[in-house]
């Protein structure tokens, strides 16, 4: 499951961005956008999988350091906890010009983390719980 998730996100990152018509702006802030592909999303009790990419307005180097590559957007797997109201992420992927991939992380085994109202992860964690509800086994 978890390479079959990795495997969706670079496909749709070799594609670039017009490629994905299902992802969907759910929040942003000061320095990005954020972006949930609605196709990959994927509930298991009140655990959602789901793609997750973030757009940035203005270039970022790597970790905030001065002559590192710079970062356009970023692409990953996350979970979210919809009972707990947390989230991890799962795997992450840097991408540049010409949607060069400068880094990926592959698989990480992440601990949960708190989530902070009004944040972007606190709007992809309503996002994706809300549209998960119905598909719940019954």
């Amino acid at each position: 499951m978890k390479r079959m998730a990795i495997a969706i996100v670079v496909s749709m990152m070799a594609a670039g961005p017009c490629a994905a018509e299902s992802w969907v702006r759910v929040g942003g802030d000061g320095e990005a956008d954020h972006f949930v592909d609605e196709a990959t999303l994927a509930r298991n009790g009140e655990i959602v999988r789901a793609a997750k990419r973030a757009v940035y307005r203005n270039p970022q180097p790597i970790g905030g350091t001065a002559g590192m590559p710079l970062i356009l957007e970023s692409v990953g797997v996350v979970e979210d906890d919809c009972d707990r109201i947390q989230h991890r992420v799962i795997s992450i992927t840097l991408i540049g010009e010409g949607q060069k991939v400068i880094w990926s992380s592959g698989d990480m085994k992440r601990i949960w983390e708190s989530i902070d109202p009004g944040s972007p992860g606190f709007a992809t964690l309503e996002f994706v719980c809300a549209h998960t509800a119905q598909r719940e086994p019954p």
